[in-house]
This record gives C-alpha cells, sequence and structure tokens, in this order.
C-alpha cells in the first residue's frame, strides 16, 4: 500500500501550488509561486526539484502557473495539461518538455494514476484531478464557480478533498472591487462561495465515508478561515454529513495530510 502525503505549499489569488508525494515520485499541481519559493519547499519535503515527476496544470492564469515554465526548463521537468491550457500560456512555457493531457483522460505518472475532469471557469479548458496512489486517492477542484455530476464524480473516491472556498457572498458585496470583478467572481464560471462549498462536500459526504476536505483559495479581502469553517460546516450539519475533517488552506504557510495518519485514525475509531 503506497503511503501518500500532499503539502500545500500556498493557496490564494497570491499563488497556488500543491505537492503530492508517494513512495517513488512527486508531482507539483500548479506552480504560481516564484521559482525560488517553489524550490525552498521543496527543499523543506526533503526534495530537489529534478525529483518531481511532472508538474501538473490545472489552468493558465498567473496565480497557477507563474513559474512554471521557469522551472520545468532549469530542472527538466515535464508539464502536463490540456492543449487549450498550454496553447493559452504559449511562450510562457516555451523551450519545456509538454506532454498533453486531454481533458477527462487518464495517465499514468510514475506512481500515480492521474485522472483529470473539467471545471467551470473562466480560463481555456479548465480542470480539476483525481490523482490515486495504491489504496489513496487526494481529489482537487481549486479554482470554479459551480459544480455539476462532473465535478462530484471527479472528486468521489478521494480520501483528501481540497475544494474552493473563495467568498463569502455578503462580505463580497462589500468589499472593495470593482462591480465588474464582483460580478465575475459571483458568476458560475467565476468562483465558488462558502455555502456551494459546504453543499458539494454535502453532496459527496452522503455516503458516510470519513475524508479529510481542505478548504482552498480563500479571499483575503471577502473570506476568513473562521468564517469558512463556520458556514461550510453549517451547510454540513443541516444536512446531517458529519464524516468530514475539516481544514482551511493557510495563505503561504504550508499544511500536510498524510495517509498513515488517517489509517491510524480509521483504524482507532472504526
Amino acid at each position: 500500500m503506497n503511503h501518500l502525503r500532499v503539502t500545500s505549499l500556498a493557496s490564494g489569488s497570491s499563488g497556488n501550488a500543491l505537492l503530492v508525494q508517494a513512495d517513488g515520485g512527486a508531482l507539483l499541481i500548479d506552480c504560481g509561486l516564484p521559482q525560488r519559493r517553489i524550490e525552498r519547499h521543496l527543499a523543506h519535503a526533503g526534495l530537489c526539484p529534478a525529483d518531481l515527476t511532472a508538474i501538473l496544470l490545472t489552468h493558465e492564469h498567473g496565480d497557477h502557473t507563474l513559474s512554471a515554465g521557469p522551472l520545468a526548463r532549469r530542472h527538466a521537468l515535464p508539464i502536463v495539461a490540456n492543449r487549450a491550457t498550454t496553447d493559452a500560456l504559449g511562450g510562457a512555457i516555451a523551450g519545456a518538455e509538454l506532454r498533453t493531457l486531454p481533458v477527462g483522460a487518464t495517465a499514468e505518472l510514475g506512481p500515480f494514476q492521474v485522472r483529470s475532469f473539467a471545471v467551470p471557469h473562466d480560463a481555456a479548458a479548465p480542470v480539476g484531478y483525481c490523482i490515486r496512489a495504491g489504496a489513496w486517492c487526494v481529489g482537487l477542484a481549486i479554482d470554479l464557480g459551480s459544480w455539476d455530476d462532473t465535478v462530484v464524480a471527479g472528486l468521489r473516491d478521494a480520501d483528501l478533498v481540497v475544494i474552493e472556498a473563495n467568498h463569502d457572498r455578503e462580505k463580497l458585496r462589500v468589499a472593495p472591487y470593482d462591480w465588474a470583478v464582483k460580478q465575475r467572481i459571483f458568476g458560475p464560471r467565476g468562483h465558488l462561495d462558502n455555502v456551494d462549498a459546504g453543499a458539494l462536500l454535502a453532496r459527496l459526504g452522503a455516503d458516510g465515508r470519513r475524508r479529510t476536505a481542505w478548504l482552498a483559495h480563500l479571499s483575503e479581502r471577502a473570506n476568513s478561515p473562521m468564517l469558512a469553517l463556520n458556514i461550510v460546516g453549517n451547510v454540513l450539519a443541516m444536512a446531517t454529513v458529519a464524516c468530514f475533517d475539516l481544514h482551511a488552506l493557510p495563505r503561504s504557510a504550508p499544511l500536510t495530510w498524510e495517509s498513515d495518519r488517517l489509517l491510524r485514525q480509521l483504524e482507532l475509531f472504526g
């Protein structure tokens, strides 16, 4: 049984990066931080950049792709994404090795089985990922304005679910953004709010299986970790779903989940 370790390196509009490690491999999901910060985070995890199996990109926005091209070129790493995303990035990833993973397709990357699925967001062809290593699975959908059966199916098998809980609706209404920006965020291809994130988790949790859920991409001006946890928790309580261990991701401090720790908890509590 492979050990799976997932570390959030950064989460939010100022940068996103997620490190997934298993026996014999490591994946960087998004690369929205400066290259030196990525390299420092990898060193803290006991890795050199060359140890990465690949860099996976969810979509082309800069807070997810900032240093993907330079990191890939410098350390001869493959970038994995769908064709629309790599086309949208253009010269930013020129010279890097590109591997195309069509939306909805599955690829074997080292010890990982990676499957992408479409999410509603205002990018060329944004995706979430379901990543398996042995008996364990992490699912992420971190920029999306709404959710549907495709998103639910993509996340259903995950032991760790990483989903966007970007904003509180009322806080966003009074936030110091232009109305056009607010309309984009509120829209079905914008960003998921706390209530809708809770509803998505409630749908996933209807099967009663114990999971960990990370709330990601929290807005600095229109949300807070405590508010996101309270609202999502209330939505789950109203749906009588009590199987999630909920955490709000810090903007820049690492947070780690390990399959071995979850296995011990499951053995203790049945």
